[in-house]
């Protein structure tokens, strides 16, 4: 069961507890399992989490993988840190969501931070574990799901007018992928598209697409093109107004991202990618990313982004504190290159540098 719901991607319900209540909630895992639902408890996947990064794992269970996440609320659940990292991704998920998505079930009167005393709850000690399935199967079937697909979203954003949209069309034809018309959305500065789970995964978002929209960017002359990808849950109905959307709009807009594009002023595009795929994707190295060729800036807002921009490896400008002083240009054996665009296998092992020196222009 556990292995078929990781597959399908989604689970019924997750759960979050300290581990002073694990008698209480492996009832509720049992009986909820034994009545077919697909459940989140971290006993039953212990095959399923060997070897696997956690951190990582568990955000994408409780943020993105289940309908339901049933909170039990305790003094102990409070002061952990791996409820605390379980209820951050589930609040995240609620923002977003529309309907009810976290479901309290209080074994105590302890503030846990971010869950409102407004918010209606199950009290654990008037309450049955068998009692509390019987609830939550009439909560699965009362709530009807909410009209959301988990997505790649990117965001194309060019200082030129252009056509941006037919740029998105042709790199996701050449991947061999469709999405539907009502989930690219185009205006004069930028287009927005979302790319489904079902269609393409974010690994093969960055592995595959990115690199189609790089060379279709290289194609057009005078074209600077920045790339935003970021990863969430986006209605099927209207993409105006989706948290994940603005997230991905607003990295693809954002200063400190020009700033590193604008110290590399003979590159075509700029990847940036939020700290949700940087996490997913690019730390783990999935799909062939290398995370050393991103740099970390930060937004306005404190948000973290990773930039990446082709055929700089190592972007010219400010000299970190501390740093050797710059290799001389005279007296080296060896060619001297600057790479702006690709780099060929007959340049591995050139002497290169990344500056600002008259060489360069």
């Amino acid at each position: 069961m556990a292995g078929s719901a990781a597959q399908a991607g989604h689970y019924d319900f997750c759960l979050s507890f300290a581990s002073e209540q694990r008698s209480y909630v492996e009832e509720v895992a049992r009986l909820l399992g034994d009545a077919g639902l697909r459940v989140f408890y971290d006993s039953h996947e212990t095959a399923e989490l060997w070897g696997v990064d956690l951190y990582t794992h568990l955000d994408e269970i409780y943020n993105r993988g289940s309908r339901y996440c049933v909170l039990f609320a305790s003094e102990a659940y409070a002061r952990k840190m791996w409820t605390g990292h379980e209820r951050s991704s589930a609040q995240d998920r609620a923002l977003r969501s529309r309907a009810a998505y976290v479901l309290p079930v209080r074994f105590d009167d302890t503030e846990i931070p971010g869950l409102r005393g407004t918010i209606g709850y199950v009290d654990a000690r008037t309450t049955s574990p068998a009692a509390l399935v019987r609830l939550l199967i009439a909560k699965l079937k009362s709530g009807s799901p909410a009209a959301t697909i988990p997505a790649s979203i990117l965001v194309l954003a060019a200082d030129i007018r252009t056509d941006l949209g037919g740029i998105a069309r042709e790199a996701v034809a050449r991947c061999r992928a469709v999405v539907p018309p009502g989930l690219i959305a185009e205006s004069a500065a930028r287009t927005v598209v979302v790319v489904p789970e079902s269609v393409l995964p974010v690994v093969d978002v960055l592995a595959a697409l990115v690199p189609e929209l790089e060379q279709l960017a290289r194609a057009r002359q005078h074209l600077r093109l920045r790339i935003s990808v970021h990863r969430g849950e986006v209605p099927v109905e209207h993409l105006d107004g989706c948290v994940d959307v603005t997230a991905a709009v607003e990295a693809a807009l954002s200063a400190a991202v020009s700033e590193v594009f604008d110290r590399a002023p003979k590159a075509r595009c700029a990847i940036v990618v939020t700290q949700r795929v940087y996490d997913t994707v690019v730390r783990p190295g999935r799909g062939g990313s290398n995370p050393s060729l991103y740099q970390l800036v930060t937004a306005a807002d404190g948000t973290g982004l990773h930039v990446r921009v082709p055929g700089y490896p190592r972007l010219p400008g400010r000299t970190p504190p501390g740093a050797p002083p710059p290799m001389p240009s005279i007296g080296v054996v060896g060619k001297l290159n600057h790479f702006a665009g690709d780099t060929h296998a007959e340049q591995i092992g050139d002497r290169y540098y990344h500056g600002t020196g008259d060489d360069r222009h």
